[in-house]
């Protein structure tokens, strides 16, 4: 209906204005409202986007991290030894300033099977630094890239579900999480790594 989350963010803004200006006046107003809020809340996936964007407003890389997703789950792409480099701002030292990481760098073991995170698209195959490149769209904008592959086992256009292999890895996979915004802390899911 309303394509602009934007433009639902600020009905959102202006329903709660109102709700709470209701429920300083009477008990009616807020039987009133109360549904209506529920309605778009639950409609819109609002919480959900609002995570995702308080997230992007603060800037990559700013400490605490916000769950992909809400309220979908997601896997690990595959079993990983550890996290070489995180997502975010960090130092450097060769180049002696500070970059930018839109993903993370996941040690694992040479050969490792790699599975997309959630069902999706293989939307397109690429040769990249360290190894071939696999990019999926997801349902609601998401895409999920996976760098570092030694042996990519699908083709462009290929529909995958959670557990289809995408490819085999070298001694480390590159992983990055973004939507229509621009990348997304991908952190909470190797949470306990």
């Amino acid at each position: 209906m309303l394509g602009s989350f934007k433009l639902r963010m600020l009905i959102v803004i202006v329903i709660a204005t109102l709700t709470g200006l209701a429920m300083q006046s009477d008990n009616r107003s807020e039987r009133m409202l109360s549904p209506v809020i529920t309605y778009v809340m639950r409609d819109y996936g609002v919480q959900k986007k609002l995570a995702i964007y308080l997230e992007n407003m603060r800037g990559p890389g700013s400490g605490e991290g916000v769950p992909a997703s809400g309220d979908i789950t997601m896997q690990k792409p595959c079993t990983i030894i550890g996290v070489k480099e995180h997502y975010g701002w960090y130092w450097n030292e060769a180049e002696r300033k500070q970059e930018f990481n839109p993903g993370m760098v996941l040690k694992v073991k040479p050969g490792t099977l790699v599975e997309p995170i959630l069902v999706g698209k293989v939307d397109g195959i690429s040769s990249a630094r360290g190894g071939r490149q696999v990019k999926v769209v997801h349902e609601d904008g998401l895409v999920s890239v996976y760098g570092g592959l030694q042996e990519v086992l699908v083709k462009e256009g290929t529909e995958v579900e959670v557990g289809k292999v995408l490819g085999k890895s070298g001694e480390q996979l590159y992983f990055e999480l973004q939507n229509g915004e621009g990348p997304l802390n991908p952190e909470s899911i190797f949470a306990g790594t």
